[in-house]
């Protein structure tokens, strides 16, 4: 994937070169200083020259920190892997120029240990320490912020963890100091807990957008599953959920659910169908390929196990009705309908419905059978909203947009923006995904666990024409 590894300091002496490739002449550091780091007017991290392209990014050091690849190569995992080698170059304390001059043999030695022909094969802190010659500078406490630093800080996991052992340390009887790295790189040996315990979040957002004549165009679903471990030992979590055989195989039935535009799709009653799944590193692909179910060892603490896409057979929340006339030709009549469609015995909050006004609008006469609503000036727009509502319920809204004295609204001439809704429901699936098991085992002992799952869905782009 990398033909060459290129570290520069901030004035642009080169540091550390390393080829892996020969097609990659000597003189390409010269290329990259002369066209990014002695050009201001360069902001890109990526510069592609012909065939050469150069990734690049800056250490918290201010250290240039070069990727060439001569090939069709993936940006985002290169950029990945520059981070990660900034957090090791960290780790070790090598983060500036002065350190990387009197110590560049063993920045040479970590770059034969992550660099394998050119492609990243560990970058993992504990696992590259027990390879090195030299230890990390950085304590055992400190891996995990050089670890997560990787990523910009954008990957915050197990800070989030140290915050809930902190907040429950009267069930922990682990020491941080007893913890001795382990086979696998995301956990450590010598956990313990006086309550095991995982938590299973289910977060989902839906997506959609409705025509003027009510079919609907477009309705997605972006869900994550995260999870919180608190587990003593080395346990073997597995856990299946009511997908579908396979996540690129439709469903065995002919029919299709969104035959009829306007129809309001139905939930999967046995299976969903996944797309574009995206698991934490811990997790065995070949047995979800295989058996259909979700088997890992995981870190300790927070993470996000499992990422998804689900476009068909979705549960819609709500429906909203809406009815807008010229009135008068000077106003403009509103009549809005909003019917939730969940179950009865779920309620959901922080309901607000978004409905645009022309601009020239100066105050609104406004009627509504529940609810607050109002309207704000400065947005153009009616806001209605709901501290709770209720499931298999409906609601009206009457409203009349009064324009601006001696001058008319043009409805024809005006952009008419979607209307918008925002919502939150706990223990509601806007896919229909269900966890169907979860168990947790280590050898043949008997490990007792207690587990908590909850279902969150809330609004993305949720809107509605007219």
């Amino acid at each position: 994937m990398l033909s060459a590894l290129f570290i520069f300091s901030l004035r642009g002496e080169l540091l550390i070169s390393k080829h892996v490739r020969s097609s990659v002449p000597k003189s390409m550091s010269e290329i990259f200083r002369i066209q990014v780091i002695n050009n201001l007017d360069v902001r890109s991290p990526v510069l592609t020259l012909g065939s050469t392209t150069f990734h690049h990014v800056k250490s918290p050091g201010n250290l240039w920190i070069v990727a060439v690849s001569r090939s069709n190569a993936d940006s985002a995992a290169i950029w990945e892997f520059l981070y990660k080698l900034s957090a090791l170059l960290e780790a070790f304390g090598l983060h500036s120029e002065n350190e990387l001059k009197e110590d560049f043999m063993t920045c040479y030695e970590l770059l034969d240990i992550v660099l394998e022909d050119g492609v990243p094969v560990d970058t993992e802190l504990s696992s590259v320490a027990s390879k090195m010659s030299v230890k990390p500078s950085a304590s055992a406490e400190r891996i995990n912020t050089f670890i997560e630093s990787g990523n910009g800080g954008t990957n915050r996991i197990l800070p989030v963890a140290q915050f809930l052992r902190a907040r429950s340390s009267s069930s922990n009887l682990h020491d941080s100091h007893s913890k001795v790295p382990s086979n696998i790189p995301w956990r450590m040996n010598g956990i313990k807990y006086k309550k095991n315990e995982v938590f299973l979040n289910v977060n989902e957002r839906i997506s959609i957008l409705v025509s003027k004549d009510g079919s609907i165009l477009k309705s997605y679903v972006d869900g994550t599953v995260e999870a919180t471990t608190h587990l003593s030992g080395m346990p073997v979590c597995r856990f299946g959920l009511n997908d579908s055989l396979s996540v690129s195989t439709p469903f065995g039935d002919n029919e299709s659910p969104t035959t009829n535009k306007k129809a309001i799709p139905k939930a999967a009653a046995g299976s969903v169908m996944l797309e574009d799944c995206k698991f934490h590193q811990c997790v065995q692909l070949d047995k979800f390929q295989s058996e259909r179910t979700i088997n890992f060892i995981p870190p300790d603490g927070s993470f996000e196990l499992m990422k998804y896409h689900v476009r068909e057979n979705l549960n819609l929340p709500f429906k909203i009705t809406p009815v807008v006339t010229l009135f008068k030709a000077n106003s403009i009549d509103y009549r809005v309908t909003i019917k939730s469609l969940f179950p009865s015995k779920l309620t959901a909050k922080d309901v607000q419905l978004r409905i645009p006004v022309p601009p020239e609008t100066v105050d609104c006469h406004i009627s509504t059978s529940n609810g607050r609503c109002k309207f704000v000036p400065e947005e153009s727009a009616i806001i209605w909203k709901f501290s709770k509502y209720q499931g298999l319920t409906e609601n009206s809204l009457s409203a009349t947009a009064v324009p601006m004295k001696d001058s008319a609204l043009n409805i024809d001439q005006w952009s008419k923006p979607p209307m918008s809704l925002k919502f939150e429901i706990v223990m509601f699936s806007n896919s229909g995904l269900v966890v169907r098991f979860f168990d947790v085992s280590e050898g043949d002992r008997n490990y007792k666990m207690v587990k908590w799952i909850k279902y969150l869905s809330k609004s993305g782009a949720y809107e509605v024409r007219y």
